[in-house]
């Protein structure tokens, strides 16, 4: 059967009624659909990720979102600075409380603390929009390291904390969806 074929863009026969048309005509549409599948699977891809995509903030469109941010980023630093659970997690979305719950938030804190020492002060790095979500990297300043990017991602409905992560050179923690 195989020297019967003329491979091109699908297998056809060269001869029309050689022994193996059946296998080879098989062969010919499965190759066609698969085509088919393929092109419909990049297209689907492709759509998937034009609408994932993370496009950054600025203007009056990035004050927005640090004038509802900065305060929240600014409650949650200080609850970690004196060691309170309750203050520290107060925006946290309900997975969020899940992923970072209390009963490990005294040896979590103790592990950051290990590494970059107490929280200093912050800058905002850049300001994104992903999906549902804002998305707002600091850069950090520790006392012992003094560059520590640190991720937020709140949710635009109602901007509560979906992600945060901390990451050095030397370390990197993150609790996301």
């Amino acid at each position: 059967c195989g020297k019967n074929l003329k491979i091109t863009m699908v297998l056809k026969p060269q001869k029309p009624f050689s022994k193996c048309r059946k296998s080879c005509f098989y062969i010919q549409v499965t190759l066609r659909h698969l085509h088919r599948y393929s092109i419909v699977a990049l297209l689907l891809s492709t759509l998937i990720w034009l609408t994932a995509c993370e496009r950054t903030l600025s203007g009056t469109e990035r004050a927005a979102v640090l004038a509802f941010s900065e305060a929240i980023t600014d409650n949650m630093f200080a609850g970690l600075a004196a060691n309170d659970y309750a203050a520290f997690s107060r925006d946290f979305d309900s997975d969020m409380y899940e992923r970072a719950p209390a009963t490990e938030f005294s040896a979590w804190k103790e592990g950051l603390e290990d590494e970059f020492g107490a929280y200093l002060s912050r800058n905002v790095d850049k300001v994104t929009q992903s999906d549902e979500f804002y998305v707002v990297t600091y850069q950090a300043t520790f006392e012992k390291e003094e560059q520590v990017t640190v991720t937020i991602a709140f949710h635009a409905s109602d901007h509560s904390i979906a992600l945060l992560s901390f990451e050095s050179e030397k370390y990197a923690w993150s609790a996301w969806e």
